[in-house]
């Protein structure tokens, strides 16, 4: 099976074996991510301003889906998600609700335990918004608040060295 991600409408499609498309999502999901092996796609839906969305995989050899984050508040949310490996995902987790927390602190989710590791820890402060993958670091991008009305802020990054342990 294979997923199609239709910009434009904010829609993913699931494209079977027998060539038969069909909606898959259309909650104003992100862009689907697939697995470093191409087995599976994590995605997250609804990802809109003020919306708590969950995390989920798709298994693309059985069209399985799988939630593997729910917020049941709007602390936890999910932002953004990249692949590390096959067994790993980086999440940006972060409030829901707001224009200040436009970003949140980077988990790592293991797709195996089900288990989620905090590798940031910043106050609100720091909003990390942007990850990727440069071998064995990830590179974080965000932005830094410089006053305590949130208004006046500068770019922030930072290179976090994998495996995490």
């Amino acid at each position: 099976m294979k997923i199609e991600y239709d910009n434009d409408n904010q829609v993913i499609y699931l494209i079977k074996k027998n060539g038969i498309k069909e909606i898959l999502e259309n909650d104003f999901p992100s862009e689907p991510v697939i697995s470093p092996d191409g087995s599976k796609a994590a995605y997250i839906s609804p990802l809109e301003w003020e919306c708590i969305g969950n995390l989920y995989m798709l298994d693309l050899n059985t069209g399985e889906k799988k939630t593997l984050l729910a917020p049941e508040d709007d602390l936890s949310v999910p932002k953004e998600v990249i692949w590390i490996d096959k067994e790993n995902l980086a999440v940006i987790l972060g409030f829901g609700m707001g224009t200040v927390a436009i970003g949140g602190n980077v988990f790592i989710y293991n797709i195996i335990s089900n288990s989620l590791t905090e590798v940031t820890r910043h106050d609100s402060h720091i909003q990390i918004v942007n990850m990727n993958l440069n071998n064995d670091r990830l590179y974080l991008e965000g932005i830094k608040y410089i006053d305590e009305e949130y208004v006046e802020f500068e770019k922030f990054e930072e290179f976090i060295k994998l495996p995490i342990s």
